[in-house]
């Protein structure tokens, strides 16, 4: 269907990934054929966040400037579409797209994401040359390309970093025929890794199929795809803190009928968030622990919306901190202190916050808890692989 998925199987792509506030993950991604001075096409390079929870790439495009369309701030202007000469728009009689039914506007195909309530981004369907940088030190281009051509974004999370954001688009990785892996046919073979680190000052990678570099002692669970959602779920069966298990009811972990509840992983989610009976257990949990440390003191920042904070009285205060374990099928994610809490300062005081949220509906465990550790995506196998790493040595 698609030229990548028909290159040869040794092709290699490695883009580089960073990682920093506000936990954003994203990979850069080269995009489009451009006439240079030199007369040879160029690629403009952007920054697409990783998303695991959801299926469809797509960039903020040059149409969202139109009357009664809107964009989500960004440091650098919007995809010029029009200019590239690889920008293909998808026609809705084109029998080999990926074009879903009711998205169909004047003959051509459209899309829509949603992310939560009055959050979405809308626009064209359309294919694309993407360009990679690859490990080895060339870049790998990859013909048609499906993505998304956004004309109008509203509420993105995005949008209050205003001219700081450095993210342009998503990289969709989850499930579905759609999604950036399954596109990458025989270069993936439907499998992926990533290492998060906290700001980034060596080079990580997001490496696919036979170029993921093999670690030891990793831990391995299963992934399930829960419809209609493309997240990778996970079976949570449990918290520690600290090693003492959290009195977690099983309904509040497991997946309902209407696909609600249950738990996925997802490095598009900037912060875990947790059912407000987890949450709540969870909460009271590190409270109770924190109490007994002589050397904090408890604040509420309210212009922060944090209630679970603490100001270090001295360097004592980081001592003893709790260890927070998500028990999975078969495996322990085990989430350090630097990965609990966000430690900041704040009005000329040392402080730190628990970087965790309450929901109403679901379970995700973010990118935040996931720093310092591999994560190794397998969906033929259905699996996912994942341990503490040093992600300087480009795991």
């Amino acid at each position: 269907m698609i030229s990548a998925s028909k290159a040869a199987a040794n092709k290699m792509i490695s883009p580089l990934t960073s990682y920093g506030d506000p936990f954003l993950f994203f990979a850069q991604v080269g995009v489009g054929s451009f006439q240079e001075k030199s007369g040879h096409p160029r690629f403009k390079t952007y920054n697409f966040q990783i998303d695991t929870g959801n299926e469809l790439s797509w960039i903020q495009c040059e149409g969202c400037q139109n009357k009664g369309n809107m964009c989500f701030p960004h440091k650098d202007p919007p995809y010029l579409n029009s200019q590239s000469r690889s920008y293909n728009p998808i026609s809705c009689n084109d029998q080999h797209s990926f074009c879903e039914p009711g998205q169909c506007k004047e003959g051509m195909c459209t899309y829509n994401v949603t992310y939560g309530p009055g959050s979405y981004t809308s626009g064209n369907l359309a294919n694309e040359t993407f360009t990679f940088y690859s490990s080895h030190g060339k870049h790998e281009a990859l013909e048609d390309i499906t993505f998304g051509c956004s004309t109008d974004s509203r509420n993105m999370k995005y949008a209050f970093l205003f001219d700081k954001n450095p993210v342009s688009g998503v990289l969709g990785m989850g499930w579905g025929p759609r999604s950036f892996l399954a596109q990458l046919g025989s270069i993936s073979h439907g499998k992926f890794s990533y290492c998060i680190k906290a700001n980034n000052t060596q080079n990580t990678y997001l490496r696919f199929g036979k170029h993921i570099v093999r670690s030891k002692n990793l831990q391995t669970t299963r992934i399930m795809q829960v419809k209609p959602s493309a997240a990778y779920h996970v079976n949570l069966l449990g918290i520690s803190v600290n090693g003492v298990k959290l009195n977690i009811t099983k309904t509040d972990l497991a997946v309902r009928k209407d696909g609600s509840r249950g738990c996925s992983i997802d490095a598009g989610t900037l912060a875990t968030l947790l059912v407000k009976p987890v949450f709540d257990t969870l909460h009271a949990a590190l409270a109770d622990h924190l109490s007994r440390n002589q050397n904090l003191k408890r604040w509420i920042i309210h212009k922060l919306h944090k209630d679970l904070c603490y100001e270090q009285l001295s360097d004592a205060g980081r001592e003893n901190l709790p260890v927070v374990t998500f028990h999975l099928e078969n495996a322990d994610l085990e989430v350090k202190p630097g990965a609990i809490f966000l430690f900041r300062e704040f009005e000329g005081k040392n402080v730190f916050c628990l970087s965790m949220l309450s929901d109403d509906s679901k379970t995700i465990i973010g990118a935040y808890q996931q720093m310092k550790q591999k994560f190794v995506y397998d969906t033929k196998a259905r699996v996912l692989s994942f341990g503490p790493e040093d992600c300087e040595k480009n795991g």
